[in-house]
């Protein structure tokens, strides 16, 4: 029996076992998780990690009632969040019982401002308008973005969307937070500033549960972790017990690395200030993908301005630099996608091209890979604009990437971390001069982030150019010859900094 100073937690599941209602025309069925016993103590940080698809954005939720609302299935056992029953109270009120922060933020969003995205939830519950604006301060200032409140939604980065939806996900009555992968497209500097909110937050009593890959910035602010695989939990340590695991057992789990990677040593090329970003430090190479005089404005507010950017063929570039400095406009630049102003030159292997033209020869894994799924089945999305690929050369790259088991299924019944993997799948069969990967590690385990960074290692070895946008140091390691560090334009003197290094291995 519980004493008053040792009281039930408000939030668990017991006995759990959920097994998802799939399309009546797809072949199978999703178990989603079995025989789970867990409780989420009041102020505490509990980090739910294992390989992907094991069930960790299930148990999110079941907590705040997504599951059975949005995602009916057979669900038996108990769910409780801050006392509430999942099935027996309105998602509305689960809403206001904890906040979630979901894998893809963009999901969630319900306004096209940043202001009115913070207020929303508010506002919408007929809260009293002073104490919205108070929350929405607050999260604000929590979170750092309190630039962002006057802009659009769509000028924001992926990076900087997260840090929105953490903030409107503080801006309510509860003490809940539930997060989904949320440093995924976080830079490292953000990456430790989002450990230093969560740790100020559960200072206050607040409760965090955290679905998450990136295992080693919750160090010293996590207070246990529960490891998952195949809809099961198969650990639980006290996170004193966890993070000074050895290796040999943290890559027999499947697991990222628990220590902050140390990055390969970098070799300056050519630094310089809105200058050449010249050449690789290894062998020379030809030109892959030159730009030169390259400007780009979102309406009033310029993100680009470069004079010269240079990616070496046959190699595989780092794209990196804070949220919002503007790589994933300059990738689509580069790629025709986006249309830079008057005078810019952008050439593939030596040759100037207009953007139709590069858009030919080019192949993008975008940030948000749902707007990439097109097909009825995984199989189908690999073969999808790859006319003349052997069926044995499909089969062969989903079972290097973990996808061969769910070849028959919808697209979107797959977990975050599948739907990564299966866009880059069909990206890595593609016939391409230039390949773009914008985030291709996000919801990606240890595994399938070595066999990710093999694949896209194999185009640059036929001699394709390959520009990899990444917050991520443990896959850059892995996969990058060359690093280009962008950095945000600057507002005084409109000049902007570009420098391309080589990385010593």
């Amino acid at each position: 029996m519980s004493t008053p100073d040792q009281q039930a937690p408000a939030t668990y599941l017991r006995g759990v076992t959920f097994t998802y209602q799939s399309d009546p025309e797809l072949p199978t069925t999703e178990c989603g998780v079995r025989d789970i016993d867990l409780d989420f103590p009041e102020g505490s940080c509990t980090l739910i990690t294992g390989p992907s698809g094991s069930g960790k954005s299930t148990i999110l939720k079941l907590l705040n009632g997504l599951i059975p609302e949005l995602y009916p299935g057979e669900l038996h056992g108990e769910v409780r969040l801050a006392g509430l029953s999942t099935t027996a109270t309105p998602i509305q009120e689960l809403g206001r019982a904890a906040g979630t922060v979901f894998q893809n933020p963009r999901a969630q969003f319900f306004t096209a401002k940043v202001l009115e995205e913070l207020a929303f939830a508010g506002e919408n519950a007929g809260d009293d308008p002073d104490l919205v604006a108070e929350r929405i301060a607050h999260a604000a200032t929590t979170w750092n973005i309190e630039r962002f409140l006057p802009r659009r939604l769509a000028q924001l980065s992926g990076g900087e969307l997260q840090l929105v939806a953490s903030a409107a996900a503080l801006v309510g009555p509860h003490r809940i937070l539930l997060f989904d992968e949320p440093t995924s497209n976080l830079s490292p500097e953000m990456v430790g500033h989002f450990a230093q909110v969560v740790g100020a937050l559960k200072a206050r009593g607040w409760t965090t549960i955290i679905a998450e890959h990136r295992l080693y910035p919750l160090r010293g602010v996590a207070d246990r972790v529960v490891v998952m695989h195949g809809g099961r939990i198969t650990g639980r340590y006290a996170a004193a017990d966890f993070f000074p695991m050895d290796e040999t057992e943290r890559i027999g789990l499947g697991l990222r690395t628990l220590r902050v990677p140390e990055r390969a040593p970098r070799v300056p090329a050519t630094a310089h200030k809105g200058d050449d970003a010249g050449a690789s430090a290894s062998a020379p190479t030809a030109p892959g993908v030159v730009a030169e005089s390259v400007r780009f404005a979102y309406g009033p507010h310029e993100v680009l301005n470069l004079e010269r950017v240079e990616l070496p063929a046959g190699q595989v570039t780092a794209l990196t630099g804070p949220n919002g400095a503007g790589k994933t406009t300059l990738a689509r630049v580069l790629i025709g996608l986006a249309h830079p102003e008057s005078g810019a030159r952008i050439s593939f292997g030596g040759k100037v091209c207009r953007g139709r033209e590069r858009l030919r020869h080019s192949s993008l894994v975008m940030q948000d890979v749902t707007r990439q799924l097109f097909a009825e089945t995984v199989r189908g999305e690999v073969a999808l604009g790859n006319a003349g690929v052997s069926e044995e050369r499909i089969e062969q790259v989903l079972a290097d990437l973990g996808l061969g088991e769910v070849a028959d299924r919808h697209p979107a019944t797959l977990s975050g971390g599948q739907k990564q993997r299966l866009v880059v799948a069909n990206a890595t069969v593609a016939h391409a001069d230039f390949y773009v990967f914008d985030e291709p590690t996000s919801g990606v385990d240890y595994r399938h982030l070595r066999s990710i960074s093999t694949h896209i290692r194999a185009l640059a070895a036929r001699g394709a150019t390959v520009l990899v946008i990444s917050h991520d140091p443990e896959f850059i390691n892995e996969v990058a010859d060359n690093e280009l560090h962008l950095e945000p334009r600057d507002p005084e003197s409109g000049t902007q900094r570009a420098e391309l290094f080589g990385l010593l291995k």
